[in-house]
């Protein structure tokens, strides 16, 4: 089934349309890195990547904490992306059972190539747009975007898991 949200002028709704945008938004991120050689890329991968990058001690465990999914979800992903060479797993000094996490040069790679695409597609919709409705976006996001201004990972990837079976997205 799928749900056609708008009002009764027939206006579309803002929040399927915001998370069609984002959908969009990602698409096009993703066609970008795929021209880059990054062809397989998977949901959490950028997230645990991130993570790995910006913490130097970072353990299996404090991923699953992060991500707010359990150890042994944390542990399978890390091992998908070891498999794929984006991290490696060395011993902790402090705890034998740990294993700390790190980022590989393709993991910083596949990084820098998922920024710049980034970077381009802001200004692909910078130049398509204009300055004005570019911050007229943003003004919007931030009115939108949680009071405290504080989400963890684990909060988008528990949203998404969460709505991704209710939704039918191909007609909204």
């Amino acid at each position: 089934m799928v749900a056609h949200f708008s009002d009764e002028s027939g206006t579309p709704a803002l929040g399927p349309q915001l998370l069609r945008s984002w959908l969009g938004y990602r698409r096009r991120i993703e066609q970008k890195l795929a021209a880059s050689g990054f062809t397989d890329r998977r949901l959490p991968d950028g997230m645990i990547l991130r993570l790995c990058v910006a913490n130097e001690e970072l353990t299996v465990s404090r991923i699953g904490r992060e991500m707010q999914i359990s150890r042994q979800g944390a542990s399978k992903l890390v091992a998908d992306l070891c498999e794929r060479g984006f991290l490696s797993l060395e011993k902790s000094s402090g705890d034998g059972r740990e294993k700390i996490v790190r980022p590989t040069p393709d993991a910083i790679a596949f990084l820098r190539a998922f920024r710049e695409a980034r970077r381009e597609v802001d200004e692909e919709i910078r130049e398509h747009l204009g300055d004005e409705a570019v911050r007229a976006l943003a003004a919007l996001t931030a009115l939108l975007a949680e009071p405290s201004g504080e989400w963890r990972t684990g909060d988008i990837w528990r949203e998404v898991r969460a709505r991704s079976s209710l939704l039918d997205l191909g007609d909204m």
